[in-house]
């Protein structure tokens, strides 16, 4: 909600900037509309398996970091 009401800012206050600023402005909210239409797309295609192997990985990096603060606690 916060980024359609910052892209809606930025759309209305380009009757206010010169015609450089206008296309910077204009590029960096296709650009950043652009960011989290590709990162939902991403969300949505991620396979189970590209899944498991994220979870797989993560917990790996848990169970690891949990040996070495048992470690360092002399446990």
């Amino acid at each position: 909600m916060t980024k359609t009401m910052t892209i809606l800012a930025a759309l209305a206050a380009l009757p206010l900037l010169s015609g450089c600023l206008v296309a910077s402005a204009v590029g960096a909210t296709v650009g950043a509309a652009g960011a989290v239409v590709g990162g939902t797309v991403d969300l949505v295609t991620t396979s189970k398996e590209e899944q498991m192997k994220k979870d797989n990985a993560r917990l790996k990096k848990e169970n690891e970091e949990l040996r070495r603060q048992n470690k360092a606690s002399g446990n």
